[in-house]
């Protein structure tokens, strides 16, 4: 095994399907709705609960790296941030102060802890 630390904007390519634990919560909105999860609607609520459930990104996939969060003392909010490279959002209407208003398709970004991070299989692209 060798060690690999990434720099932000390097890209991996999945060797193995990935499952992780996907939060609903508003860092994780685009996969959210890339994937059509029905939580996505309550995420304005303060008051909702942050659950998580099993997600797999299929072997083949390409994820940019877009942040690394680790703090000495803060296991527990270890992280990285990824781009789904080449996925997008579709556009959406939304409700804004009382008007609809269409937002455009966005890229898939998404955050996982950092020991779900270190189950991927990959290889430099």
């Amino acid at each position: 095994m060798k060690m690999y630390i990434p720099q932000i904007g390097d890209t991996i390519q999945l060797t193995a399907d990935w499952k992780f634990d996907l939060y609903n919560e508003t860092r994780n909105e685009t996969l959210m709705r890339f994937i059509k999860d029905e939580r996505v609607s309550e995420m304005n609520d303060w008051r909702r609960i942050i659950t998580a459930e099993s997600f797999v990104i299929p072997a083949g996939s390409k994820l940019k790296i877009d942040r690394i969060y680790i703090r000495k003392g803060q296991d527990d909010f270890s992280s990285v941030t990824f781009f789904w490279v080449d996925k997008r959002t579709e556009s959406y209407i939304e409700e804004c102060w009382g008007k609809q208003v269409k937002k455009p398709a966005r890229p898939v970004r998404f955050w996982t802890k950092l020991d779900d991070v270190n189950n991927i299989e990959f290889d430099k692209a």
